[in-house]
């Protein structure tokens, strides 16, 4: 034997002792060597098939990436890997007991005196594809038993928005099973027909995520039942592929808790309205019943009393008037009171009469203290007018506000009060009036001294009120 012919069998007995398949191809396609490995996984004997073209063998694999690959390496000396992963037709191998053979090719060129060769590389990873199966599933069914028991309905798609897989909780919420669902458009389960706010590329998906917010939407069933739900998404890649996973939260009953008590609010805003504005027409019709009573009497001292008592009755109508006019029933804009007040006292009594002059900061009070308040304003701006003297009264109402308290000022110009006045115990109903509802809002009066007139403050601290301004929002 010739040391050639003795390298050349060396050679064999190494490639059939590989545990992997080896093919060598010359530059017109025809197998050159095929080892045993490659026998064994084809059923394809040695001698069937060397100098032959591996066409023969295998003609369906002619056109695919596998062909392409064996000229790239002949034609233009490249290399390939081939996985069965990416590639779906390989070569068509099997394992001793009949099972496919999963595998890699490596395909590279080979060169000779002879000219250039195709080496082709098959590298069973049954074993490792089967053991990573294994550990996904094992992973996958922890996974499962958390995301397969929860509540809510849990979707995913790929990022093209087709439904990859689906828990039970989403089988129950929209009546469909999984294998009705998979492989279709998310809009079969959300939106039959229509559209539905899940992202369809990286870029929507990406603002969708930076907002971090869930959003309503409704949803018909195949059976026509409506649903509300709560949708949040999230993106995730596996394989150099992306996915949209989405929870889906039944809010059906939120939602129709939330309309009642909405509807709820609507109605007692308005029957609360309706209630001011009854209350306001009872007491002016009680005003009015008094006018009438008061143009009957001769007596001019009882006209007096039933007009004051007139005035006292349209201050509190004042107050409902306002409650009825506003969205809010808790607090009255007393600034905004005030004013129609003093337009109404000066049309009243006649601007030659009183010229009353405002300076009021924006104050927001409770329903408690807004009709005390009017009744306490309206007798001090009548009093001043009523004891004026022969000129017009000059009445200036200051409203002032800060955090833990406000104060309300009445200032005439008029003939002043009388010396060693004392507003505690002043025998005149008005002045009563205005002593009994300082302390009813617990508030504190003040008669400072002053060069002309009178002037009087009342001060309430550590009630529930607000210096904002009512079109910025109120308590």
């Amino acid at each position: 034997m010739s040391p050639s012919s003795d390298s050349i069998q060396h050679k064999d007995l190494v490639l059939d002792a590989l545990d992997s398949g080896i093919i060598i191809l010359g530059g017109d396609h025809r197998v050159l060597t095929w080892n045993v490995w490659m026998e064994r996984a084809t059923d394809v004997a040695q001698a069937t098939l060397i100098g032959r073209s591996i066409w023969d063998a295998f003609p369906a694999l002619l056109d695919t990436r596998f062909g392409d690959a064996i000229n790239d390496a002949l034609d233009a000396g490249a290399s390939s890997i081939l996985t069965h992963s990416l590639h779906a037709k390989l070569l068509p191998l099997h394992l001793p007991d009949g099972r496919p053979l999963l595998h890699d090719l490596i395909i590279r060129p080979l060169s000779s005196q002879s000219g250039r060769h195709c080496l082709i590389q098959v590298k069973d990873v049954t074993v490792t594809v089967e053991r990573e199966r294994l550990l996904r599933e094992r992973r996958d069914a922890k996974y499962r038993a958390v995301v397969d028991t929860a509540q809510d309905a849990i979707v995913t798609t790929d990022a093209g928005g087709t439904v990859q897989w689906m828990n039970s909780a989403a089988e129950r919420t929209f009546g469909l099973a999984s294998q009705d669902a998979l492989g279709k458009d998310i809009t079969h389960l959300l939106s039959p027909g229509g559209d539905v706010p899940w992202p369809r590329d990286l870029a929507a998906l990406a603002l969708r995520e930076s907002s971090a917010q869930p959003v309503e939407l409704t949803v018909e069933r195949h059976d026509g039942t409506v649903l509300n739900l709560e949708l949040s998404l999230a993106r995730w890649q596996s394989e150099n592929r992306n996915f949209v996973t989405g929870i889906l939260r039944d809010v059906t009953e939120r939602r129709r808790v939330r309309d009642a008590l909405e509807q709820a609010v609507a109605d007692k805003t308005v029957l609360l309205r309706e209630i001011n504005h009854r209350v306001k027409n009872s007491l002016q019709l009680v005003s009015g019943l008094l006018n009438l009573q008061m143009a009957s009497l001769v007596d001019q001292s009882a006209r007096s009393l039933l007009r004051e008592a007139s005035d006292r009755i349209s201050a509190v109508a004042r107050v409902h008037h306002r409650l009825y006019q506003t969205d809010r029933f808790r607090t009255l804009d007393f600034a905004a009171f005030l004013n129609e007040m003093r337009d109404d006292l000066i049309k009243a009594s006649g601007e030659r009469v009183c010229d009353i002059d405002l300076a009021t900061e924006p104050l927001e009070v409770s329903i408690d203290h807004a009709a005390p308040l009017g009744l306490i304003t309206n007798e001090l701006i009548t009093n001043a007018i009523k004891h004026r003297g022969a000129d017009a009264a000059v009445i200036k109402i200051t409203l002032e506000c800060w955090p833990d308290g406000y104060a309300l000022t009445v200032s005439d110009q008029g003939p002043g009060l009388p010396p060693g006045f004392d507003a505690a115990k002043s025998r005149t109903l008005g002045m009563r009036i205005v002593t009994a509802l300082t302390r009813q809002i617990g508030g504190t009066m003040e008669i400072p001294p002053v060069a002309r007139g009178a002037t009087f403050r009342i001060t309430v601290s550590g009630h529930q009120h607000s210096c904002t301004d009512p079109e910025d929002g109120a308590p």
